[in-house]
Formats: C-alpha cells, sequence, structure tokens
C-alpha cells in the first residue's frame, strides 16, 4: 500500500485547524470553564503572593510564616519568656535561614553521611523513659509544637547535620602539642594553683539540736578515731553531709580559693591544722571531725599538668571559629547567587 501524500497546502490547513482547536480550548477553559490551565495559573499566583509574604526564602524553599512563628515559640520557651523582643526577631529569622542553608547541604551530601535513624530512635526512648508517662512525653512534645514523628525527624536530621558540620569543620580544627606549648606561654602567669590540701570530714550539725549535746557525741567519736576506729565506715554511718558521708568523708582536695564553702574552719594560714592529725573544731552549721593532709602551697601549673585541658579549649576555640566561617561562607554564596531572600514583614 503507498503512502498519502500531503500538499503543502493540505498540511498548513492542519496545522492550523489544530492551533484553532488547542485556541479554542483555552478560551473555553480560561474564561468559560475556569478549567485546569485557569486552576494552574491562580494557584501559580497564590503561590507567589505566599511567597512574598513569607519571611524569607533559601534555594526555593520557603520558610513560612507559620514556621517562623513557631520557632520563635520554641525559642520563647527555652528562654523562660512568654513574647519575642522586637529587636530578637531579625536575628533569629536570620538562624533559621542559617539551618536551612546547612540542611540543604547536609541533604546534598547525604549518601555520604551515617544513617542518624537509629541514634534518633534511641534518644527519644531515652526521654521517654525519664517521663513518668507517655502521656505526659506526649503533652510535652505537644508543648515544644512536635509529635513523635514530627520530633523524630527533626532530631535525625539534626544529626545528620552535626555530622556534616563535623566533616566539612576537622580539618581546621588540629591542636599540636607545640600550639599548646606556644599558648602556655602567652597565659601561664594567669594559671596559677592556690594552695590546698586533701580534706576528710565527718559532719554533725547543730541546726534545730541541741549544741552541748551534738558536741558530745562528736566528742566520743573523735575519741572512737583516736583509739582505731576506721575514719570511712564512722563517716558513712555518722556524718550528716551527703556529698561526702557515702565516699567515707572524703571531700577530695580543697583549695584556699574564693568560695570555697568551709573556708572558715582553720585549713590555711597560720592556724592551719597540721597534716594526718583528727581535730574538732565548730562551724556555724555544726561540728566537724576533720582529718586534712598535707598542704601543697600555691604554685604555677606545669605545663604538663594543664596540656590537656589547654589542648581541649584551643580546639574548641578553633571548631566555633570554623563553624562561624562556614555559616557565613554559604550564606554569602547564598546572597551572592540571588537564592535567599529575605523579606520584611
Amino acid at each position: 500500500m503507498s503512502a498519502v501524500k500531503f500538499s503543502s497546502l493540505q498540511i498548513s490547513a492542519i496545522k492550523l485547524m489544530l492551533f484553532g482547536s488547542v485556541l479554542l480550548y483555552l478560551v473555553i477553559d480560561l474564561f468559560v470553564l475556569e478549567g485546569p490551565v485557569w486552576r494552574l495559573l491562580h494557584k501559580q499566583d497564590a503561590t507567589a503572593a505566599e511567597n512574598a509574604n513569607a519571611p524569607a526564602i533559601v534555594y526555593g524553599e520557603v520558610i513560612t510564616q507559620e514556621q517562623f512563628n513557631q520557632f520563635t515559640e520554641q525559642q520563647n520557651r527555652l528562654r523562660g519568656r512568654n513574647t519575642t523582643p522586637e529587636a530578637e526577631r531579625i536575628p533569629m529569622l536570620m538562624e533559621m535561614v542559617h539551618d536551612t542553608l546547612l540542611r540543604l547541604r547536609s541533604r546534598y551530601n547525604d549518601k555520604n553521611l551515617p544513617d542518624t535513624t537509629r541514634t534518633a530512635e534511641q534518644e527519644v526512648q531515652h526521654l521517654a523513659v525519664r517521663a513518668s508517662s507517655d502521656d505526659i512525653f506526649d503533652a510535652w512534645l505537644t508543648s515544644q509544637g512536635f509529635t513523635r514523628q514530627t520530633y523524630m525527624r527533626e532530631l535525625t536530621a539534626r544529626l545528620k547535620d552535626m555530622h556534616f558540620l563535623q566533616r566539612v569543620i576537622e580539618s581546621h580544627c588540629h591542636v599540636s602539642d607545640e600550639d599548646a606549648a606556644r599558648h602556655y606561654e602567652l597565659i601561664k602567669d594567669t594559671l596559677v594553683q592556690p594552695e590546698s590540701r586533701p580534706l576528710r570530714h565527718i559532719f554533725l550539725p547543730t541546726l534545730g539540736e541541741d549544741g552541748e549535746i551534738v558536741r558530745s557525741r562528736a566528742e566520743k567519736l573523735l575519741h572512737k578515731l583516736e583509739e582505731g576506729a576506721d575514719f570511712a565506715t564512722l563517716a558513712k554511718k555518722y556524718s550528716s553531709d551527703p556529698a561526702s558521708s557515702t565516699r567515707g568523708g572524703d571531700l577530695g582536695i580543697v583549695q584556699n580559693a574564693e568560695g570555697f564553702p568551709l573556708s572558715e574552719l582553720p585549713l590555711f594560714g597560720e592556724k592551719a591544722l597540721p597534716g594526718g592529725k583528727l581535730a574538732l573544731v565548730q562551724s556555724r552549721w555544726g561540728w566537724h571531725i576533720l582529718l586534712p593532709g598535707e598542704i601543697t602551697p600555691a604554685h604555677t601549673l606545669r605545663f604538663e599538668e594543664c596540656k590537656e585541658s589547654l589542648k581541649s579549649a584551643i580546639h574548641s576555640a578553633q571548631e566555633e571559629i570554623a563553624i562561624r566561617s562556614f555559616r557565613s561562607s554559604i550564606l554569602k554564596e547564598a546572597f551572592a547567587k540571588k537564592y535567599l531572600e529575605i523579606h520584611a514583614y
């Protein structure tokens, strides 16, 4: 069978007929029936109007007014207040923008990041166990603007963001012993360790008690100790200081520093009790049977004594600087590419 051939005139007539049919459909859809094309155009207009009223748009992802309101409410609850001061609204919005930029970056690198779902599940379970019932836990989540599902999703995403951020900054955060030593030389004059000594005590309070009776009990305990009784055993049985009694009266190393709660006792200075000798001393709180150790004089910390603490502090500072730098760079990039809109409202 031979193929049907159309002349150029016939082809033009067919094209004109098809164009006319499409045009007729559009006229009927837009002006008569308000059909699919009309609804699509008006939906786009409505979306554009809604986006124009949104606080921010980040790479096409809209931060809605509802999301911003929810975020400010959460921040207010954390800070123990009911309203957001006007001066803090823009900084809060920028915090959401930073979080969104980070979320988009970690989402783009999702295949290279660990699955944090299981960790999030364990964290939610841990929080739920701390509540006295599931209803109370769910009520707390509701008060924070979450359900279990939405809280799980948010926690999973935040954990993934943290992994991504850690990978970004890890090459900028390294502290060698030499770095710590240089920093030590700059600040060593401030690293003065006050005089200190180990201390154990058995405490008998006089508040609400007959002072003489309490003193008599303390003297009897002191006599038992002098005869060879075990200090730790008597402290666990008779001391009213819950912080130390379970440890046999051990208060650890106490320092001659401002704020020391037992500063009125003769532990330092000219009248300091000798090390290794039992003593019965009265304070404003009651009677103390003290067993102090030898005094270590005040001294500047040696580098080896504080090396690890210095390295940890420097590393934390490096992380903070690296995080700020990265957040600033992705914000500038979004502005430069015109993929970030901040709307006044």
